[in-house]
Parts: C-alpha cells; sequence; structure tokens
C-alpha cells in the first residue's frame, strides 16, 4: 500500500471526524449547507436525496474542476464503474458497473452499460471519449435500470445532459495551454431569449502531443486533434408547448496509443519507441493517422396536458472511424485496419404525470434502428491475416411503464414503484471473407423479454429514507463477426440480470453532511464473453454464452461541509464478482466443454476503488479563491475470463492525484475573469491502461504520465 495511498484514507478519515459538530454550528448559514442536487434518472426533476437509485451526478461547476469534457475523463470519479479504452481504438470505450459489461465493440454486439445523450441511446461505444461541448451534468446510474432505460442497462445507465440555452445573452471564451503542447480553445455563445425563442452555439478545439516519442516518420504516439461543437435552439411556443432543437458534432484526429513489450522487462512509458528496421532498412511500422467523426440530431417536442406532460424525442446519428492500431508499434508484427459507418435512428413517446396526490406514472413507446458497415483487415508483418466486411442491421421497439403510489394514509411517507418494459429486438448480419475461403455467411435472429421491477421507499424523516428493490436488465443477443466461417452461426443468445438492492439516502447536521450507501446482490445469466477459438492468430474470436455468475457488493458516497468553504467529498465501492458456472467452449483447449469457474475471474471488476477530494471556496479581494485536490484508486483487476486471451492482462492497482487552483468572478468593466491552474496525474503515477498477450508476447499501453496547465475564462 503507498504512502500516499495511506494518506489519502487518513485525509477522509480524519476529515470525517472533523463533521462532528454541534447543531449550533451547523446552522451557521447558508455556507454551511450543502446545496441540493436535482437528476432526471427517473425521467422527471427531482432530488437525488429522493431518487431510490445509486446515483453520482456531477455538475458543470464539478466538471470543470475535475477537467472533465468526455465520458473517458470521469473514469475514476465513480467507484464500482470501470472505463477504460478499447485496444483497437481509443475513441471507443469499455464501460463495466458492479462487474457487468462488455469488452468488445462490435457492430453486432451491443454495450451492457446504456450510454444517453440528453435522453437518446448511443448504440456503439465508437466515440465516447469525444468531447462534449456543452455538458450541464453527468449522472451514473449503478446498477441494472431495464425499465426505464431498458435493453442493454445490464451495468447500468450513464446520462451526459448539454446545458439548454439561457434567457440571457452572453458570451464566453475559455483558452488553455499546458505541457506536450496541450491548447484548448472552448466559445459560447447565447443569443438570448428574443421573442419565444433562444439559441446556444458553443464550439470547441483541442491539441496535444503524445506522451511516447515516435523515432519513425508520422506523429508521436497518443498524438490527437480534437473539435466539437453544439447548436441548441429552445422555441417556447405557448404556456403549454416547447420545442427543442440540436445539433452536434465531434472529430479525433491522431494515431492510436503506443503498445510496448513488456514480458521480461520493466518498462517504462516515458521512453521513445525504438526505430526498428530490417536488413534493407525498410520501415515495417511507423505511425499512421485515425479518424473518428459522430454527428446527430434531435428533436424533443413537449406539451403539458391534463394528464401529465407528453414528451416526443426524435434522434438521428451517424458515425465514421477510420483506424489503424499497430500492436508492434514499428517491428513486424499485428496491424488492425478497420473502417467503420453507423447511423441510427430513434423515436420516443414519454408521458410523465400524476394522478391526485398518491400516484405518479411514467408510461412511453420506443423504437430503434440501426444499420452497420464494418471493414476489417488484419496483418502481420505486412502479411493478411483475416479480412471481413459486415454489413448490419438492428431494430428494437419497446412498451414500458412505471407507476408510484404513495398512500395518504402513511402520510405520503412510503412510495411503492412497480415498473415493467417489453422490448423485441431483430438483428441480421452478411459477413464477407476476404481472407478466407467458404463464401458469405448470413444470419438473422429476433429476441424479446419483458423486464419488471418492484422498489420500496421509506422516508422514516424529512431527511433519512431506506429503499428496497429488485430490478431486471437485459441485453440482447448478436453474431460473431470476428469468428471463423463456421462460428459465424448460430448467434449468441441475449443474456440477463437480476438485482437485489438496499439503499440509503440521508442528509444531517442541517444539511450539512450527506450519506447515502447501497448493498446489492445479483444473478447475472448467460453472459456474453469473448473467447478465443484458434490460438494460431488473436483476431479470430468467438462470443458465447458461457454461464452464470454472482454478484455481491456495496458502496458509499459522502459530502460534508467540514468548516465553512471546505468541502470533502468520498466514494468508495466493493465488489465481490465471481463465476457460478463458465463452460469452456474453445475447442483446441483441453477443458472444451467442461465448467471452468474455478479458474476464471470476472472482467474489468476490481474488489475495491475508491476517490476522495476536497473542494475549498473563499471570498477574496479580487474575486472568489477555489482550490480542489482529488484522489482516486482501483484495486487490482484482469480485462478477460482468462490471462491467456485476446486481451487477457492483469492490472495493478493504481491511485492518481488530480489538483486545480482557481481565481473566479474577477471584474473587469462588465465582464468576469476565472484564472486557474490545474494538475493531473501529479504523483507521476505510471499505469498499465491495456495490453494484449499470445502465448509468450505481452505488449501494453501506459497512461498518461503528469500533466499541466493553465485555463484563463473571459465571460461578457
Amino acid at each position: 500500500m503507498t504512502t500516499l495511498y495511506k494518506s489519502a484514507i487518513a485525509l477522509a478519515v480524519a476529515a470525517s471526524f472533523a463533521t462532528s459538530m454541534t447543531h449550533a454550528e451547523a446552522t451557521a448559514g447558508k455556507a454551511l449547507s450543502l446545496e441540493e442536487v436535482l437528476v432526471t434518472a427517473e425521467k422527471r426533476e427531482q432530488s437525488l436525496q429522493n431518487t431510490p437509485i445509486s446515483i453520482l451526478a456531477f455538475s458543470a461547476e464539478k466538471l470543470a474542476r475535475f477537467g472533465v469534457s468526455d465520458l473517458g475523463d470521469i473514469s475514476g470519479l465513480a467507484p464500482n464503474v470501470e472505463i477504460t479504452p478499447f485496444p483497437i481504438s481509443r475513441s471507443s470505450l469499455i464501460v463495466f458497473m458492479r462487474g457487468v459489461g462488455n469488452n468488445d465493440s462490435q457492430s453486432t454486439q451491443d454495450p451492457a452499460v446504456g450510454v444517453y445523450l440528453d435522453g437518446i441511446y448511443m448504440a456503439r461505444s465508437i466515440g465516447l471519449t469525444s468531447d462534449v461541448a456543452d455538458l450541464e451534468r453527468i449522472e451514473v446510474l449503478r446498477g441494472p435500470q431495464g425499465t426505464l432505460y431498458g435493453r442493454n442497462t445490464t451495468g447500468g445507465a450513464i446520462n451526459l445532459i448539454t446545458a439548454k440555452p439561457a434567457d440571457e445573452a452572453g458570451i464566453s471564451q475559455t483558452v488553455s495551454r499546458g505541457n506536450r503542447s496541450y491548447w484548448k480553445s472552448l466559445t459560447k455563445i447565447e443569443t438570448g431569449k428574443v421573442g419565444d425563442v433562444a439559441a446556444k452555439l458553443t464550439y470547441l478545439r483541442s491539441a496535444h502531443e503524445g506522451w511516447v516519442k515516435n523515432a519513425g516518420p508520422g506523429k508521436n504516439f497518443g498524438e490527437e486533434d480534437k473539435s466539437a461543437g453544439r447548436f441548441a435552439l429552445r422555441w417556447d411556443v405557448n404556456d403549454a408547448i416547447s420545442v427543442d432543437y440540436a445539433y452536434d458534432f465531434s472529430e479525433i484526429d491522431g494515431p492510436q496509443h503506443y503498445y510496448q513489450p513488456i514480458a521480461g522487462v520493466s518498462p517504462n512509458p516515458a521512453v521513445p519507441a525504438s526505430d526498428s528496421r530490417n536488413g534493407s532498412g525498410q520501415w515495417f511500422g511507423g505511425v499512421l493517422p485515425s479518424n473518428t467523426e459522430i454527428s446527430g440530431h434531435s428533436l424533443i417536442v413537449s406539451l403539458e396536458t391534463s394528464v401529465g406532460v407528453l414528451k416526443s424525442i426524435s434522434a438521428y446519428r451517424e458515425l465514421n472511424e477510420l483506424i489503424v492500431q499497430d500492436y508492434n508499434a514499428g517491428t513486424p508484427g499485428f496491424r488492425v485496419n478497420v473502417d467503420v459507418d453507423q447511423e441510427q435512428f430513434s423515436q420516443e413517446l414519454q408521458l410523465v404525470g400524476d394522478y391526485g396526490s398518491e400516484f405518479n406514472y411514467v408510461a412511453g413507446l420506443y423504437y430503434f434502428i440501426e444499420k452497420g458497415n464494418e471493414l476489417e483487415s488484419d496483418t502481420f508483418a505486412g502479411f493478411p491475416l483475416e479480412g471481413r466486411q459486415v454489413i448490419s442491421e438492428s431494430e428494437a421497439q419497446a412498451v414500458y411503464g412505471q407507476l408510484t403510489w404513495s398512500p395518504s394514509a402513511l402520510d405520503h411517507r412510503l412510495d411503492i414503484t412497480l415498473g415493467g418494459r417489453y422490448t423485441a429486438d431483430d438483428r441480421s448480419a452478411d459477413k464477407t471473407s476476404i481472407t478466407f475461403v467458404g463464401g458469405p455467411q448470413s444470419g438473422s435472429e429476433s429476441w424479446s423479454h419483458f423486464n419488471p421491477s418492484l422498489t420500496l421507499d421509506y422516508a422514516w424523516t424529512d431527511t433519512l429514507s431506506t429503499y428496497g428493490k429488485v430490478v431486471s436488465g437485459y441485453k440482447s443477443g448478436g453474431f460473431n463477426v470476428r469468428s471463423t466461417e463456421a462460428g459465424f452461426q448460430p448467434p449468441f443468445d441475449e443474456e440477463n440480470i437480476l438485482s437485489y438492492e438496499l439503499g440509503l439516502k440521508s442528509t444531517w447536521l442541517d444539511r450539512r453532511i450527506s450519506f447515502n450507501a447501497a448493498v446489492f446482490h445479483a444473478k447475472y445469466t448467460d453472459i456474453q464473453l469473448q473467447q478465443i477459438t484458434n490460438n494460431a492468430t488473436i483476431f479470430l474470436t468467438d462470443v458465447f454464452n458461457v454461464g452464470e455468475a454472482k454478484v455481491d457488493g456495496f458502496e458509499f458516497d459522502l459530502m460534508a461541509v467540514v468548516v465553512e468553504g471546505l468541502t470533502l467529498q468520498a466514494s468508495y465501492g466493493y465488489t465481490d464478482a465471481d463465476f457460478v458456472e463458465y463452460i469452456d467452449q474453445r475447442p483446441a483447449e483441453s477443458t472444451f466443454g467442461q465448467d471452468v469457474s474455478d479458474r476464471a475471474v470476472m472482467p474489468y471488476a476490481p474488489e475495491q476503488s475508491f476517490t476522495v477530494g476536497l473542494d475549498y471556496e473563499k471570498p477574496i479581494s479580487i474575486g472568489v479563491l477555489q482550490a480542489s485536490v482529488d484522489y482516486n484508486w482501483r484495486d487490482e483487476r484482469y480485462g478477460t475470463a482468462f490471462n491467456d486471451d485476446l486481451q487477457g492482462f492483469f492490472l495493478d492497482e493504481n491511485g492518481i492525484v488530480n489538483a486545480r487552483l482557481a481565481v473566479t468572478e474577477i471584474s473587469i468593466g462588465k465582464a468576469s475573469l476565472e484564472v486557474a491552474a490545474w494538475g493531473r496525474n501529479l504523483d507521476s503515477e505510471e499505469y498499465k491502461v491495456h495490453s494484449i498477450s499470445l502465448d509468450t508476447y505481452r505488449s501494453a499501453y501506459f497512461g498518461e504520465p503528469k500533466s499541466y496547465g493553465i485555463d484563463v475564462t473571459l465571460s461578457f
């Protein structure tokens, strides 16, 4: 256990004891109270403390303090949540919650954690590291969300909520500079309300050099240039009707990360890549560029009726990614070239309302369709290993509802919530192999499932409530596009999870402290896991329904005003995830067809994780001084069930220190100035982000070393 780790724990304990104060101190003023946090996790705006979900919410202010501009940046801030870049593409993310997720990104397999942008489902994990130009809030919902969020939320859901146009006109400009030639420009323009219409335009651009020097042609490894923009328009037609339209885009340019050999050496992520050439001087590797582009339109129409708010959510999104990943970075080795095109359309009709003082409800209809075209070619030392084209289509339809009864006989302190969602999925895929003989493969399959839920929530006082819930989740099946020709069919089947959870929501000492906790037990069945079926190459894999697992654990989130202006935030997660049954379906193995659960491990399921941070704010003569420091730590974990698999690797425990110091609200005439200095990974922690293995060959890439910079924001 590192000294820094011990110090962080000591800091959290000391600060927790420091919150033991008299009632008179607690009522000293508003500065000693926590602000109320509003969320829309249950499709209606309500206090986080009144929402019976294990949820973390990060406001725009906290996102700025943590330096969050995309989903990947919140990795480490939410215990029991693992977010890791996918090995082929750094723009794609592997997301696990409470040991449940999907470590692949093929176009015919869905994620297990749903990601939503303003309520719109993002079907592919590609591009999740793209910048979102103007986030208002991120909500992390841990545990299955099968009723209100539907299929593919067996692990949980993440809501990205963008800022809406303001009633007042304004302009703000942020410029940033940092080490490794980092720079960023963020421009926000508010028109204010002109008649019944308000608009907002946001544009973000950033770039930095890679932290591993490239000794050959091309840019440094990991170097990137990112841009993102968003145009939002709000029209208040009358007191009952509002229309919101938004267009957003994002783009990432730059080479992939550097995978360096790690077997038998002490890797150092700061050293340059070697200039590896053959006898004739030909350069085998080099750093080739990659590009990811995403865009989308959304139209949300809200109508207030006598039975509630009726909302129509229409959205169209598309993405294109062209990537090159060389796992040997300059030596004759594995190279993957991928070109992906995907488009999706979704339509949701949603009704949120109340009936008297005892009932409230959410009901909806949902339709979704996506089409994809994926072309991949894999080579070794320039020689073709495998190539394929996959054209796929997926369609989903659902009806859902949730009813909450708060009987007046119990003074509305008890909430009994029943929910259910019926989903029907259809998927088809056509695969054409470029390398192997065998002819095109085609398949289509349908799945359907009903997901019920039951929640009991009782408010013992106005500031203390407990809840118990039984909730289910379902993830649709798919086809093996990375398989051998014979393995393309039959498709792998759906997977399911049934979760039991007990939770606590509480505030203490006149809102000076909030403490929320949850303990859970889940039965995870028909688990979809990737297995290598041909060890001659790491590129031929199948997805199988391997068996069953149980997941137990708990988590808590604490916020406390230690003294006036100083706030402590601490979150902890514990997960005990184990296979109950794992049927080995690799024909080349001696254990083929046997239960190998005794030696299989649940991937991306660290036993313990925590984050602790301190925020300080104090008015000074020229403005407001803000200071923050946070430390997040993850236990050791594996990338796949077996350490000899494609992504089979062991990641050591690691902890990251971040800090920020700012002076805000500096008056310059009619303008306001903010200056902030920040640093990330200040302890220069060296840690593996990902690795691959094949027999005795192993390579990995490492996380970003210490970075620092300055932000300057001028607002009018």
